[in-house]
């Protein structure tokens, strides 16, 4: 890697944490007003519930699959969820050994809260934004991540067959 690319590649990473850091610190502050829902974990459920299942439920297995999370610590999040009147699990009936979660009105609610603060600070962050810097951000979104998942693919495509050797990264 030449050093141009090198600093790009340094630069570039740094500002992703920054830029990372300083939106999770944000979000935080606006979801002070809210209600305490675990709302990264609901909102997934609602995606899941919405994408995956069925009059409107999923199973606990489904949702720790499309979660990409190891079924104890789903299970433990959703312990809490319901807990908190957030979420309620019922056997499947025409299946008692599975378990099926569905979000109660309270947990909707909860989840409209958090949205709404989310979509008001963004606003907020973008307003501070002049129109033509608007522009430039709004053509340049995926920029970067069509360039990722190109590269990406390409190198899938060369090592069809070559093992991983860097699944833990």
């Amino acid at each position: 890697m030449s050093e141009q690319n090198t600093l790009s590649f340094h630069g570039v990473c740094h500002y992703l944490g920054r830029l990372s850091k300083a939106s999770r610190a944000g979000m935080r502050a606006a979801l002070q007003g809210c209600p305490k829902c675990h709302f990264p974990m609901l909102e997934a459920l609602v995606h899941s519930i919405r994408s995956h299942g069925r009059d409107g439920a999923i199973y606990v297995s489904d949702f720790a699959k499309d979660a990409h999370q190891p079924l104890p610590a789903i299970s433990r999040g959703l312990r809490q969820m319901e807990a908190d009147g957030l979420i309620e699990r019922r056997a499947d009936p025409a299946d008692r050994r599975k378990i099926l979660v569905r979000i109660t009105p309270k947990g909707y609610d909860a989840c409209q809260q958090c949205e709404e603060a989310l979509s008001n600070y963004f606003s907020c962050v973008m307003a501070r934004l002049e129109p033509e810097q608007l522009l430039q951000l709004n053509a340049l979104r995926g920029v970067l991540m069509d360039a990722i998942l190109a590269e990406n693919a390409a190198r899938m495509t060369q090592s069809k067959g070559e093992p991983n050797h860097d699944e833990d990264l």
